[in-house]
């Protein structure tokens, strides 16, 4: 394998504490947003009727385009909806109502611009429908979750599983704060990133905890801050590579993977960085914390009982 970290002896455990800290802030303004603004729901999870409109050969800046058609639908008795950019030449229209007609709207855009103007596509999503969704995304989100503490438990140890289980949480949760703070709407295609990137933060962390435990057995004597040390430094050169390969990819889809797929493909980008930084920062400086912790009172009570 590639090495481009050759015997690297950064002092991970000094540097802690800085990044949690930097974790917390970036998750409490993730909380503030939320309050303040609330997340932008897409029609998969709020319901409602959403278009793309091509707009032909009509010439117009986004802001006079926006206001225009906003007082236009009204004006036809059509509630003004969430219009937003979609792409060269495409708007987004999102009404919070399942009932639109599309052949209604069809004809009013036709009448309102230019006749090249037309519905690209249309979607809409009941009421009933979006609540099942966004309860099935939660339940979804939430055995994978629980099923990735189980497998930890028993590969590694207890220390190791709640390490990972905070590092996977903290992973949503930057993501989400970063999809709010840049506007992005939470839809279906969301949820799987989200599952994508706890099984790629779960991988991260199994090569690091691996490293660990093989550095344990070998170097028993060795302080537990030393091994993690050296185990970090060891692995580091597989996860830059690994990482940078990964985000090569994604960024080639957010840029050229067209209007439809710039959630995704914003989200597993956030998601690679933040869940190779977790790696590091929140699930090994836990499982460190709680094996200090617990491990010797531990194995105390055993020879007691013994």
């Amino acid at each position: 394998m590639i090495n481009i970290f050759n015997n690297t002896k950064i002092n991970f455990i000094s540097k802690f504490k800085i990044f949690s800290f930097t974790s917390i802030f970036f998750i409490f303004l993730g909380f503030l947003f939320f309050v303040l603004k609330g997340p932008q729901l897409g029609i998969d999870f709020n319901g409602g009727t959403e278009l793309i409109v091509h707009l032909g050969n009509y010439e117009s800046n986004d802001a006079v385009f926006k206001n225009k058609i906003s007082s236009y639908l009204n004006n036809n008795n059509i509630d003004s909806p969430r219009i937003k950019s979609y792409g060269n030449q495409k708007i987004q229209l999102l009404f919070d109502s399942s009932d639109i007609n599309k052949n209604v709207i069809n004809e009013i855009i036709h009448d309102f611009g230019d006749k090249s103007m037309n519905v690209l596509s249309y979607n809409k999503v009941g009421s009933t429908i979006s609540s099942e969704l966004k309860s099935s995304a939660f339940q979804a989100l939430f055995i994978a979750i629980l099923l990735i503490g189980f497998y930890i438990i028993i590969r590694f140890d207890w220390y190791s599983s709640l390490g990972s289980i905070v590092a996977i949480i903290h992973d949503i949760l930057i993501v989400v704060s970063f999809l709010m703070f840049f506007s992005y709407q939470f839809d279906i295609n969301i949820i799987a990133a989200f599952l994508i990137i706890i099984g790629y933060s779960l991988n991260d962390t199994i090569v690091v905890f691996d490293r660990i435990r093989e550095n344990l057995e070998e170097y028993s004597k060795m302080e537990l801050y030393e091994i993690i040390n050296s185990s970090l430094n060891e692995t580091l050169s597989r996860t830059t590579i690994t990482s940078l390969t990964t985000l090569f990819v994604l960024v080639s889809l957010f840029l050229f993977g067209g209007s439809s797929l710039l959630g995704l493909s914003f989200a597993l980008i956030i998601g690679v960085i933040s869940g190779t930084y977790s790696s590091i920062f929140i699930a090994t400086p836990i499982m460190m914390f709680l094996r200090n912790k617990y491990y010797k009172e531990e194995n105390i009570k055993e020879e007691e009982w013994q």
